[in-house]
């Protein structure tokens, strides 16, 4: 599903994330804590039932920074006249979405060590902001093809309506980390 023609920067995309390591070759470095130390890029289909979408996958930010930039150029078949607009169709939106896409980010935490967050692209309006079972169903789609470490949902720090959306949550299913805030909460 994700080629891998030798380049020196890694495979264009990998659908597992076993290790660390691994994680390395596909992300680029962030900063010191509390910005994420690593950060890449990840898409999971809404319906993992749908043969026509691809399977759960992490971009390579090395070779492609910008998703639509990867998808048109690794699945020309599928997107190959995909515009700006299509993008934001396909990951924004509930009506029309097909993927949930977001970042990856590795932070290392100085009281909890090394731990990883996800977040979730919406349009940014508040009828579209994530439901605390669409997260959980996101969550156990990336677990399932994540063993790097422990896995958490987490945010932009732009993105205060996501932030305030999840601190609404009561025993949501899935750790929580809110950056910048004393202790995390993760």
């Amino acid at each position: 599903m994700c080629p891998d023609d030798g380049d020196l920067r890694g495979p264009v995309c990998v659908t597992r994330l076993e290790s660390g390591e691994r994680f390395d070759v596909i992300s680029a470095p962030g900063g010191d804590f509390p910005a994420p130390e690593r950060a890449t890029k990840y898409m999971v289909p809404v319906d993992p039932g749908d043969p026509e979408l691809l399977p759960p996958l992490f971009q390579n930010v090395n070779r492609y920074g910008v998703h639509i930039t990867f998808l048109k150029a690794v699945f020309p078949d599928k997107f190959g006249d995909l515009d700006e607009q299509g993008y934001m169709d396909l990951v924004l939106t509930r009506r029309t979405r097909r993927y949930f896409s977001g970042n990856l980010f590795r932070f290392v935490h100085p009281d909890e060590g090394v731990f990883y967050g996800f977040t979730v692209y919406t349009a940014s309006r508040s009828e579209e902001l994530l439901e605390a079972e669409e997260v959980l169903g996101i969550y156990r789609m990336l677990l399932g093809v994540f063993d790097a470490g422990k896995l958490t949902y987490t945010f932009d720090l732009f993105d205060a309506m996501a932030r305030e959306k999840a601190r609404g949550w009561s025993d949501p299913g899935f750790p929580i980390y809110f950056p910048n805030e004393q202790g995390g909460g993760t």
